[in-house]
């Protein structure tokens, strides 16, 4: 499985790559089908007037393939590593729901 990360307005570190890699790959372990995954992070430097600080401008988006289709998930947070939590939750949720949707759809065994 090829894991693609990009930043955009932020650099990667090596502790985000690492967070990264560590949640997908435990979130993938039981699904073999995976073929690529694409993790964009960013950073909006919009401020709010009232408090003068930005809210919940770390923004993380992931596209995750596998064959025949793709599934796409966006999260934001006040820390990069909240926003990439509610990444990888959204993605898991994605996930499960296509796995139990292939497990009740398998064909019969013909005897």
């Amino acid at each position: 499985m090829q894991i693609t990360i990009r930043g955009h307005h932020l650099s990667i570190t090596p502790a985000i790559e690492e967070n990264i890699r560590f949640k997908f790959s435990q979130m993938t372990k039981h699904l073999d089908q995976v073929n690529s995954m694409q993790v964009k992070l960013s950073k909006d430097h919009q401020i709010d007037k009232r408090s003068k600080k930005g809210s919940a401008n770390h923004i993380a988006e992931a596209i995750v393939r596998l064959p025949g289709i793709e599934f796409f998930a966006q999260a934001t947070g006040d820390d990069m590593y909240a926003s990439i939590k509610k990444l990888t939750e959204k993605i898991k949720k994605q996930l499960t729901r296509y796995r139990k949707m292939q497990m009740n759809f398998q064909p019969l065994p013909i005897s």
